[in-house]
């Protein structure tokens, strides 16, 4: 991809001299930090070694309440349900609070609504399923901050609710208006929360921390895996559940992890976000996108081997069946961007798709052109989409600006889910390319670099300084350095698409590999600039210092 420009934060050297030398890291690890929003030396050193142990669920708005509410609930044998939801941050958070009540005794059920047949949230579906089975208290999790009526209807049935969300709550005015519920948990209330990035499984898990701090610890494996599912910056907060619940997968307890890497092919104890991402979190994902997902909690709280295997079999067909449809709908897209697309700033494109994949094929759409994306599924008279933009376009406040044509709208700055009548779509994609178009797209189209460097600066060194910022994603890439006026030597094609060569910089030169970059314009000799990220290749028990390019350029003098 060709950057409109590179930049790079600049902070005073002697500053990064001081943190250099007061953290014992890298000039360019303590640029990478600071570029990341981390100021001084404790900062630092907290997203570096983040901790548990500093976390308090009860300084979150409403978790004393509902722990309160629940233990005598419990003692007083009312049976809970628990409301979940159909992704991985909802199944992972369902198993966890579903897990932890039965082991402190309470009567709990839990309820995992159809994609397809009940929608997202808290439906009639579930105080249904609540009344069905003589609940009279339903917890919400990873949904319920804005089912309003739905609340109030559970109360006029003689059932209470406790709404657990990380979504944003609706505002009027500058106020936040809640559903009346007994309690609600929800970090983004209080804008200033250092829980505002919590995925709905780490609510979730600060409540579960607060009813029984020491059995919830066993949970963070499910924790990590439904917050790197719903792409929440991995920020020092994060970190502290996510680093911790690492290890758990890496080498698990937990029959369902074992067999989930097992039938995903992850047999490694070296655990990397690619590992998540593309073989993983998928599987959990597949049952909610193409059938129904009740028995993947089933499977993460199972301790019977044989049925935990039987589910995990049935989890691993059903993404396969996942990714044919997908693939389909791809073939389908393709054509309609011959005929449809015109480099408009969105693509926004609908059909008789699968509603369950438009989200995973959004995603890639938007890999690939770097600009919003919905993909909407029509059912009858109406039309159901996912929408996914980069970093720096806020879906919220396009999709507020367009609310007069949508039925519903929710989700997240980058992430987002519409509705509306199919005969609103022609002025809601031509109302969202104008407003699109007021925007400065080519800053969107920027290289954010994390440090600038000479060859001189890399070493083994650095690059085991590197994994003291692991895990990566969301919010927290692999370190991106840039640096200028290399030479380029030995420069030759391997596989079928990728570049190998030397890069060479007063007197240092080091092995440099581009991954999908043959096509790039570079030749044996000239000058150029990188944009890489230092790694250690280990081949044939040899280990060489390799850069991994991400961007190239000339050199403009």
């Amino acid at each position: 991809m060709q950057y409109s420009e590179w930049v790079v934060v600049k902070t005073n050297q002697d500053y990064l001299q001081y943190l250099s030398r007061a953290l014992n890291i890298s000039i360019p690890v303590a640029q990478t930090l600071v570029s990341r929003g981390l100021k001084d030396v404790e900062e630092i050193y907290s997203f570096l070694n983040p901790s548990i142990d500093l976390i308090d669920p009860f300084s979150i708005s409403g978790v004393y309440e509902a722990t309160k509410i629940i233990n005598e609930a419990i003692r007083s044998g009312i049976k809970i349900l628990i409301n979940g939801d159909y992704d991985a941050d909802g199944l992972t958070s369902t198993a966890i609070l579903y897990d932890i009540l039965k082991k402190m005794g309470a009567s709990v059920y839990y309820h995992i609504p159809h994609r397809i047949h009940h929608g997202y949230g808290l439906t009639q579906t579930g105080i249904e399923e609540a009344k069905r089975i003589g609940a009279k208290l339903i917890i919400t999790v990873d949904c319920g901050i804005r089912d309003f009526e739905i609340v109030q209807y559970a109360k006029k049935e003689g059932i209470e609710t406790i709404i657990t969300d990380h979504h944003e709550p609706l505002r009027i005015d500058g106020e936040t208006v809640l559903p009346e519920a007994l309690t609600v948990i929800n970090p983004k209330i209080d804008e200033n929360s250092p829980y505002i990035s919590l995925a709905g499984v780490g609510v979730a898990f600060m409540l579960a921390m607060a009813l029984n701090r020491e059995e919830a610890m066993q949970y963070l494996d499910l924790v990590t895996l439904g917050t790197y599912a719903d792409m929440v910056p991995l920020d020092t907060m994060n970190r502290a559940l996510v680093k911790p619940g690492w290890k758990l997968i890496e080498n698990p307890v937990r029959t369902s992890i074992k067999i989930l890497k097992d039938i995903a092919g992850v047999n490694s104890s070296c655990l990397k976000n690619f590992h998540l991402s593309y073989c993983l979190i998928p599987r959990i994902n597949a049952p909610g996108r193409v059938d129904h997902a009740a028995d993947v909690v089933k499977f993460l709280t199972s301790d019977i081997i044989e049925e935990a295997e039987n589910i995990g079999q049935w989890i691993n067909q059903i993404n396969s069946f996942r990714q044919k449809i997908e693939e389909k709908i791809i073939e389908e897209i393709e054509q309609k961007l011959k005929r449809e697309f015109n480099d408009e700033p969105a693509v926004v494109l609908w059909g008789d798709w699968h509603l369950g994949v438009v989200g995973t094929v959004a995603s890639k759409l938007l890999e690939r052109f770097n600009r919003p994306v919905f993909i909407m599924a029509i059912d009858k008279d109406r039309v159901k989409g996912s929408a996914r933009a980069p970093q720096g376009i806020d879906l919220q406040k396009i999709l507020f600006d367009c609310k007069d044509l949508l039925i519903r709208y929710g989700g997240h700055k980058q992430a987002a889910g519409v509705m509306l009548y199919r005969e609103k779509l022609e002025e809601f994609k031509d109302r969202l390319c104008k407003l699109l178009e007021n925007m400065d797209m080519e800053r969107i189209n920027i290289l954010q670099l994390d440090a600038a460097v000479s060859l001189e600066e890399i070493n083994e060194k650095v690059t085991e300084e590197i994994k003291l910022l692991e895990p990566f994603g969301p919010g927290n890439r692999e370190p991106l350095f840039g640096a200028k006026e290399l030479t380029v030597v030995n420069l030759r094609k391997v596989g079928s698409n990728h570049l190998k060569m030397f890069l060479k910089q007063n007197g240092r030169t080091i092995s440099a590999i581009g991954f999908d970059m043959a096509e790039e314009p570079v030749l044996e000799g000239c000058l150029i600039d990188a944009a890489f990220t230092p790694t250690i290749n280990e081949w044939e028990g040899g280990r060489t210092l390799q850069l991994q390019l991400k961007a190239i350029r000339r050199t403009q003098r």
